[in-house]
């Protein structure tokens, strides 16, 4: 997908008090689709809040169309417990915990305090300490019940 066409999709997401947190091209049992995650700016992503990003994004993809065949749409909350996989995911993610797996088979929980392009500062028992992205081999958010 161009970024033209990215930078799109968010201005829409953003117009709708959202952010979005990722966009995914899967193919399930033969069927491609375009899975665009997004979150609520107060924390709530309904259902009907994935419809209405449905609704107005449909129009969109229609003339900026991200694939050269058909696919189907779906717009989605990522869940509570998910895998960050880029710098956008860890920015959405300031102030949750996280499990934490190190290319060095450290194995931790931690609470994200700040994420930009490069690296994460993690606080892990009352310390902090940045870790750059390429030493990070797993992080998932954690839900305590």
């Amino acid at each position: 997908m161009s970024k033209e066409v990215e930078e799109k999709i968010e201005n829409v997401i953003e117009s709708l008090e959202c952010y979005l947190y990722d966009i995914a091209f899967l193919k399930e049992n033969d069927i491609d689709i375009l899975r665009i995650s997004i979150l609520a700016k107060d924390g709530n992503t309904t259902l009907d809040k994935c419809q209405e990003v449905s609704e107005l994004l449909s129009p969109l993809l229609d003339v900026y169309d991200p694939t050269s065949g058909k696919y189907t749409l779906e717009i989605s909350s990522p869940g509570i417990e998910r895998t960050l996989k880029n710098p956008r995911n860890f920015k959405l993610s300031i102030g949750e915990e996280v499990q934490v797996k190190t290319e060095s088979k450290e194995e931790f929980k931690a609470v994200i305090k700040e994420a930009n392009q490069e690296g994460v500062l993690l606080e892990i028992q009352k310390e902090e300490k940045f870790y750059p992205y390429a030493s990070l081999k797993k992080v998932k958010t954690i839900f305590e019940w």
